[in-house]
């Protein structure tokens, strides 16, 4: 009996565990078509559930090194080249560090966003992939 509890557990964790990676696939996918489509958008147009997964909770915990690994880290980098397309910029050069310093600078925007959607703090909604002006000033309300 112990046996069939067990088959049947592992059974159970492996489909959520492949449900859990099917997710973050398509979200991945979503935030691809959203971007693509809605390269003016200010912080407060974009569904929660995009945010959500956009936004590196512990971004400050890591390593530079390894914000490059992450799958936000993907999502800035297709924003970012897909902001350059529309710009008719085919190249461009940045400093590693000044690739991480933007990564950060539109995290840091997501965190603001996530404080003045869901608290009393209101912040004038900023363009999240307008990459030239993303230092501009936050305002607070």
């Amino acid at each position: 009996m112990p046996l069939c509890i067990c088959i049947i557990y592992n059974h159970i964790k492996t489909n959520v565990k492949k449900q859990c990676i099917m997710n973050e696939e398509e979200l991945f996918l979503e935030s691809l078509d959203f971007i693509k489509m809605n390269l003016d958008v200010t912080f407060d147009e974009v569904p929660e559930h995009l945010t959500d997964f956009w936004r590196l909770d512990n971004f400050t915990d890591l390593y530079r090194e390894d914000l490059a690994s992450t799958k936000q880290w993907s999502v800035f980098m297709y924003a970012l080249l897909a902001y350059k397309k529309e710009k008719n910029i085919m190249e461009f050069k940045l400093r590693v560090n000044e690739f991480v310093d933007l990564f950060i600078t539109w995290q840091t925007i997501l965190a603001i966003a996530e404080v003045s959607l869901k608290t009393d703090i209101n912040v004038k909604p900023v363009k999240l992939f307008d990459f030239d002006n993303l230092n501009d000033d936050i305002i607070i309300l």
